[in-house]
């Protein structure tokens, strides 16, 4: 039995050979001729395990002709299996024998459930194993028995099924599963093969036609794949590049750059890309962008993959993209400049032509001269709200409109512009009407001009396009929140009895240069900015604005506004808004004879002694010679223009230097008003000249100058008055800080602010380079004005220059901000009990 189970083993080892040739080596065949050979193979082995049976007993013996024929249908296919069933069946029918039918009947049988079996596993998808090839061994098992009943008796069937059924239930079952499990191995491995060969034919032809260069580079920086897509990048062959390291190829400039970008690098790094230029084959070298991934190799080893894409074009779009964002920058900035120039040149005949038209309107004149005065007037400041529009919108859109935040009267506000436009609904016949809502809270934190302007804008526009009817102008509270400082909703509405806007229309009037139609624009004028000026205003400011409008029944223009509430102002700003103005001798340099007259005048009629220069250096060499209270500087004069002049008046130290200077400037954009504080005036005033606007200009710093500036205030501080020098502490300036601050936070503030100072003044006695000196008196310029510490704030100013200029003076000027810290804290202990407040002393 040993013997013959060695020669079956045997067998089962050439069906395996066989297989795995099969599986492995006829890539170029047909399924059909496949299950033919592999038919074939196992017909044979069948045929041999018949010839070479396993004897179990005297006349009973079993073979592996069932099996085989099973695991034909199940490896090899129908065809495979049906060639070894007919081997089969034919060498039984030429044996003959008492058991030719049984043989026969076992040979179709064992066909039948290999191809159902077979069926059943493909169709539920099933993974074979070790369960599923016993339990097909147990069925042929079986089946084989069941082809017994084939004998001449059934006695003789029963005899040979006692003595044949235990060894085929333990033989048949566990030859199938050594046999299917050796095939089924053999199937697996090719089939995992077979995937890999897929898989890496598949990575093989992307790599191969895409159109990015694919590399894998190992540690030491060679080459080991390139993609043939380098052909179209560098015109390099892969063969020329591959063993190589490409840092050959780099652009000189390029190779620190990408040995930064490789440094640290290894296996579990994040990918790192860069832009960098590689040389082409012929010499010139073009842009890529390489992103490289470290990672580990087939083999173990470390490598980075990388992908290599040309980026030239790319390159060249991002230069003329940035050329012509320069061009358009320079093209913006002509455009700025002309803005300015042109405010400059129309506002300054303005200047004269509504100055003097205010001015005749103050003499006695006929009632016909008057009207036409008047309508003079009028037209010059229609052109001066084109004019304003424009740039308004000009800054808007370029940016560099900034807000002006701090805390007003609302309801002062609403009942100004109601009065402002009141004579001009009058003179149409309409009631103008203000509706203030009783939750509207008084006093509120925000920009109060440009509140102002789109009130005015929308109220404007109310009264010009109704001709019979009321306009009425409304404010309510819609959300607010508990505390002081806390925003609330609120919604400004404008509402008349005009002929309406059709739907059709409304999305025209948020436009630019728009009017609803153009009939509105023949017969009211305007430039059509008011409504998107006031729309990107309201934005800029958090809120928005819309209108609700029947044609035949009226319109309402509404915009609704988040705003902080404020506190009410405190006696110190009573005091200041209540005070008289005084006399004052003020320095006007101005060199157009017409600004001139109209500027004084206005002056001269408020009580003021006004002597006039008409150029820089006159100014200059007046405020050597003379004692004036104030400045009026025009910006562009003949010989020195007024920031050379300021700058110069400012060099002359004491009193003289420190006098306000105001600017009166044409030139209304932001950026070149900042030109006039930089330089070292206290503030500007924008042509034409409005009296109301440079009176109160000239009112506030004459103010400013003698609150400190009295004997009273000097001894509550605790010096001595001095005509040269700026008063010590500006009583005003805390005041208004303690309004801000309240009682229980100006203590740690003033306290930490002392400190501060303290601390700069020691660190400039001991700076040795000019510059770190120049940075803290910087510093100490604005900590010290915070508190109103005027004389030193004047004295830090005054270092800071010299020490960035590097003038003998600085030590003498180091002396004086220590002396000047000492007084300043000694006029805060003097006046700020007062208050309730206790006051540290500085070191």
């Amino acid at each position: 039995m040993a013997y013959d189970l060695a020669e079956n083993i045997a067998a089962s080892a050439f069906v395996v050979l066989a297989y795995t040739f099969l599986i492995r080596r006829s890539d170029g065949w047909g399924l059909n001729t496949r299950q033919i050979v592999f038919g074939a193979v196992m017909a044979l082995t069948a045929l041999f395990s018949m010839v070479h049976p396993i004897h179990i007993g005297p006349g009973i013996f079993i073979d592996a002709r069932t099996p085989l024929i099973g695991l034909s249908a199940l490896f090899g296919g129908p065809l495979s299996a049906a060639i070894t069933a007919a081997t089969v069946a034919g060498y039984r029918l030429y044996l003959g024998g008492v058991g030719m039918e049984a043989g026969v009947a076992n040979a179709l049988l064992s066909f039948l459930t290999g191809v159902g079996f077979a069926m059943w596993v493909k169709r539920r998808g099933l993974t074979l194993g070790v369960v599923s090839l016993l339990g097909f061994g147990l069925l042929l098992t079986l089946v084989s028995l069941l082809s017994l009943l084939l004998l001449p008796t059934l006695d003789l069937a029963l005899q040979v099924g006692q003595r044949t059924a235990p060894p085929l239930l333990a033989i048949v079952p566990l030859g199938t599963l050594f046999l299917g499990g050796l095939l089924l191995r053999e199937q697996r491995q090719h089939d995992a093969e077979r995937r890999l060969g897929e898989s890496e034919a598949r990575y093989r032809l992307l790599a191969d036609n895409a159109t990015d260069m694919i590399l894998e580079m190992k540690a030491d920086g060679a080459v080991r794949y390139l993609s043939p897509s380098v052909r179209d990048i560098l015109g390099h062959d892969p063969a020329e590049i591959v063993g190589r390291a490409p840092a050959t190829l780099l652009h000189p400039d390029d190779v620190e750059s990408a040995a930064t970008a490789f440094a640290g690098m290894n296996p579990g790094s994040p990918p790192v890309t860069f832009t960098h230029r590689l040389r082409h084959r012929d010499g010139h070298y073009l842009w890529v962008e390489s992103s490289m991934r470290p990672t580990v190799g087939a083999d173990g080893e470390f490598v980075v993959v990388g992908v290599v894409r040309d980026v030239t074009e790319r390159k060249r779009y991002e230069e003329e993209l940035s050329a012509a964002r320069a061009e358009a920058e320079a093209a913006n900035r002509v455009k700025s400049e002309f803005l300015a120039s042109m405010s400059h040149e129309i506002r300054t005949p303005l200047n004269g032509v509504i100055g003097f038209a205010d001015l005749l309107l103050g003499t006695d004149l006929s009632a016909e001269q008057r009207q036409y005065v008047a309508l003079q007037r009028e037209a010059g400041r229609g052109l001066l709200a084109i004019i304003g529009d424009i740039l308004d919108y000009s800054k808007i859109e370029a940016g560099k409109l900034e807000l002006e935040e701090r805390p007003f009267d609302l309801h002062r506000l609403l009942r100004d512009c109601r009065d402002l436009m009141s004579n001009a609904a009058s003179q149409k016949g309409l009631l103008l009407q203000l509706s203030l809502g009783g939750t509207v809270p008084r006093f509120v934190h925000g920009d109060e001009a440009r509140i102002r302007q789109i009130l005015l804008n929308l109220v404007g526009n109310a009264v010009k396009f109704t001709e019979r009817g009321s306009v009425l102008v409304s404010a309510g509270l819609l959300s607010a929140e508990d505390g002081e400082g806390a925003p609330v909703l609120l919604r400004f509405s404008v509402s008349d009895t005009g002929p309406g806007i059709a739907s059709a229309e409304k999305a025209n009037l948020f436009q630019r240069f728009s009017q609803g139609d153009r009939s509105t624009t023949r017969r009211y004028g305007g430039t059509g900015l008011g409504l998107i000026i006031s729309k990107q205003l309201s934005e800029l400011m958090g809120g928005r604005i819309g209108v609700q409008s029947s044609p035949g029944v009226g319109s309402t223009f509404w915009f609704e506004l988040p705003l902080p509430v404020a506190a009410a102002p405190g006696l110190a700003a009573e005091r200041r808004e209540a005070a008289a103005t005084r006399c004052a001798r003020i320095l006007l340099a101005e060199d157009v004879p017409m600004n001139q007259i109209v500027t004084s005048s206005i002056l001269c009629k408020a009580g003021h002694t006004v002597e006039v220069v008409e150029d820089g250096v006159l100014a200059v060499e007046a405020m050597r010679k003379g004692e004036f209270d104030l400045v009026l500087m025009d910006m562009q004069m003949p010989r020195m223009d007024g920031l050379q002049a300021t700058a110069a008046i400012r060099q002359l130290g004491g009193r003289r230097g420190a006098v306000p200077i105001i600017a009166l400037t044409a030139n209304a954009l932001t950026d070149q008003l900042q030109l006039c504080l930089d330089v070292g005036m206290n503030d500007h005033v924008t042509k034409p000249i409005e009296r109301d606007t440079l009176l109160s200009a000239v009112d506030r710093w004459l103010d400013a100058g003698a609150d400190g500036a009295q004997d009273d205030a000097a001894v509550l501080a605790g010096v001595a008055p001095v005509s040269d020098n700026p008063p010590v502490l500006n009583l005003a300036t805390l005041e208004t800080l303690a309004e801000t601050l309240g009682a229980d936070v100006l203590p740690r503030f003033v306290n930490g602010t002392l400190a501060e100072l303290a601390l700069r003044a020691d660190r400039i006695s001991e700076a040795a380079a000019g510059k770190a000196a120049a940075a803290d008196a910087h510093a100490m310029v604005s900590l010290a004005g915070n508190v109103g510490l005027l004389e030193l704030s004047r004295i830090a100013r005054k270092l800071q220059h010299a020490c960035e200029q590097e003038r003998p003076d600085a030590p003498m000027l180091k002396a004086d901000l220590r002396d000047a810290v000492n007084r300043a804290s000694a006029a805060l202990q003097a006046v700020l009990p007062t208050l309730g407040v206790a006051v540290e002393t500085a070191r």
